[in-house]
């Protein structure tokens, strides 16, 4: 067949998740806790009495937005909402980067990065982490110097490794950059760092967040973005219409209504990640780094066979066969204490070549 593909598009893969059966699902960074017992009733019960959903959804979502003000105590004008954060990644590059334009980010991280770089004619330049995952900010710097580029994106705390950019290093590139730099902190809830509080200070300056992991609702896809007003304006200019569907912005906001029951949620897994690690440090073959997220990353010598293990006994985990400096490594999701204590049973008997 005839390849119609733009050239620079042609060597990329698309995105395939996991598609296999299982029994305990720890592959992707999901919340394991389901929506609470009283946001679906009520989104039921509005169902039943009148939908709306013949109509197209808000598409300033201004309601969920004024939601979210209070919860990050910020300007509703300082918000702007999409279907995940990974829309709101291709939205700022869209708005921002020209063709040829430099885009800098860590690696390893969040491969959307580079993909969505690619996809709008942007170069991807990946700015290597140290040797035991800590963000190299003197390599970001000289970066800077190189490269030139007009936009950086810093993933904090930064998947798949776990880690933070500590907040005065962030503020040495947002004082010594003229671009924008956007700090993805899609997994901020499990540690309360946030760069929220420096939105009024750096107007080059954006955060997203979501309600993928901490809020349980990876299924409707809600990510939403901070920034100054003026960046908010610039960066709407390419936001799709009616990008939040009426049933993820009514979802999203009942779950910020019950907050409470969120937060103890987080509590909970943040007590299970902890035990987690605590478990895999004390075993034989296997070397586990610190996470300020809801997932482990697991060092250990045939990762991928161990991967295919786990999978043959119902159990998913990210493996990163292929990948350089992560080949030996694998991310494992914080379950419920009993996902969690079966994963470590039979990861234990997979060590002892059972």
């Amino acid at each position: 067949m005839k390849v119609y593909l733009r050239s620079g598009l042609r060597d990329l893969k698309p995105y395939k998740a996991n598609d296999v059966p299982y029994r305990i699902k720890m592959d992707a960074n999901e919340s394991p806790y389901d929506l609470p017992g009283v946001v679906k009733k009520q989104l039921a019960r509005e169902l039943l009495e009148d939908s709306g959903l013949n109509l197209y959804p808000d598409s300033d979502a201004a309601v969920l937005r004024e939601s979210i003000s209070g919860y990050c105590k910020v300007h509703p004008d300082e918000i702007i909402v999409g279907a995940g954060s990974d829309e709101l990644i291709q939205v700022i590059i869209n708005a921002f980067i020209d063709r040829g334009e430099m885009v800098l980010y860590p690696d390893p991280s969040f491969g959307m990065y580079g993909i969505f770089t690619r996809i709008a004619g942007g170069i991807p330049v990946e700015v290597p982490l140290n040797d035991d995952f800590s963000y190299d900010t003197d390599g970001f710097h000289k970066a800077i110097e190189q490269h030139k580029p007009k936009l950086i994106f810093i993933c904090s705390p930064n998947n798949p490794t776990g880690n933070i950019l500590e907040l005065d290093r962030l503020r040495g590139l947002l004082e010594n950059f003229n671009g924008i730099v956007v700090v993805d902190e899609a997994y901020g809830e499990f540690c309360s760092h946030s760069a929220i509080e420096y939105i009024a200070q750096y107007p080059n300056l954006v955060v997203l967040k979501t309600f993928s992991k901490a809020m349980g609702l990876a299924g409707l896809r809600i990510g939403y973005l901070i920034a100054n007003k003026g960046l908010v304006e610039q960066i709407s200019i390419v936001k799709p219409p009616y990008n939040v569907s009426s049933i993820s912005q009514r979802a999203a906001r009942l779950v910020l209504e019950n907050i409470d029951i969120i937060r103890e949620r987080i509590s909970k897994i943040v007590a299970e990640r902890e035990r987690l690690y605590g478990k895999l440090s004390r075993m034989n073959g296997i070397s586990v780094y610190p996470s300020n997220t809801n997932f482990l990353l697991l060092k250990a010598n045939g990762a991928g066979k161990i991967c295919e293990r786990l999978m043959q006994e119902g159990i998913l985990v990210r493996s990163f066969a292929g990948n350089g400096r992560l080949k030996d490594c694998l991310r494992v999701t914080v379950g419920t204490a009993e996902d969690n204590d079966t994963f470590l049973q039979v990861l234990e008997q997979i060590l002892r070549g059972q």
